[in-house]
């Protein structure tokens, strides 16, 4: 890349910086309540200063893990982490739920068991710490998903750019994703973890979408069994969205996850990928043996 395309890419990043500084300040005027819990983030930021974590997709590769192996680490979980029969095995520091799709008051079978897997997530641990976005607070507290457990919420109203250089701060706004894990990556970045090692992380979601719209057999694409139930709620959000919206979230997640590379690169912390299986290759990849070995 030339320096004159370099510069106009950092004028566009410092102006996008702006814009979000005015619109967090406009943001907080009218909703004093959220700003209040979203400082409460505060607690977190360098909390593992120079530590490192494992993230744990949900990709079919991570049925190759033995998840005993992390017993001592610090882990962050995602989504329907709860459906595997071996969850009970690890206990994960931090929990992330960000998909819109779970979200869902239908009443139908899937949306119920939905919800009852939220609730799991801290029945056999009940020191993990989940986090929700601040808009489906309501939903939380309404299905009483927040008793008996650690809630934490996040804000994103931004999208990243090429050579975005500014602070990720979770007690105000955070970028927006198109994947939980990505989530998760910056919340380490904000925790002070300096090595971040990725697990489960296949990418083949489009894969999935192109299957159930095909109406074959998606079963095997997940590490856990995926019910009757949750067959039908995938089903009818492929039903509900085109092809070309998925398509086009999931070139944004592949250009997310090299954005997220260089932005750890460019603050010495170490991103890796460790997935037995991925199609992320903006990613440096190592065997989790040695990574643990190490």
């Amino acid at each position: 890349m030339n320096i004159e395309k370099k510069k106009v890419l950092i004028k566009k990043s410092m102006a996008k910086h702006m814009n979000n500084t005015l619109l967090y300040m406009f943001w907080t005027i009218i909703n004093k309540n959220k700003k209040e819990i979203l400082l409460k983030n505060k607690k977190f930021e360098n909390i593992h200063l120079g530590k490192r974590c494992f993230i744990l997709g949900n990709g079919p590769s991570i049925k190759a893990v033995n998840f005993a192996d992390l017993k001592n680490e610090y882990v962050f979980t995602v989504n329907q982490f709860a459906r595997f029969e071996n969850a009970v095995d690890i206990k994960s520091n931090y929990h992330f739920w960000a998909d819109e799709s779970f979200f869902k008051d239908d009443n139908s079978d899937g949306s119920k068991e939905v919800i009852e897997t939220m609730k799991k997530i801290s029945m056999d641990n009940a020191d993990v710490v989940s986090f929700f976005p601040i808009g489906k607070r309501g939903f939380v507290t309404s299905h009483g998903i927040n008793k008996n457990m650690r809630v934490s919420y996040f804000c994103s109203t931004y999208k990243l750019e090429d050579h975005m250089d500014e602070k990720i701060d979770y007690s105000k706004f955070t970028p927006q994703f198109g994947s939980v894990v990505q989530w998760c990556i910056t919340m380490a970045i904000y925790m002070g973890f300096s090595e971040i090692y990725l697990l489960g992380c296949d990418n083949t979601g489009i894969a999935n979408i192109v299957k159930s719209a095909l109406k074959k057999d998606t079963e095997y694409d997940y590490g856990y069994v995926m019910s009757e139930a949750e067959k039908k709620r995938m089903q009818k959000l492929v039903n509900d969205k085109s092809l070309e919206a998925y398509v086009e979230a999931y070139l944004g997640e592949l250009k997310d996850y090299r954005i997220l590379y260089n932005y750890c690169l460019g603050r010495q912390i170490k991103l890796i990928n460790c997935s037995a299986e991925t199609v992320i290759d903006s990613i440096p990849r190592m065997k989790l043996d040695d990574v643990l070995n190490n």
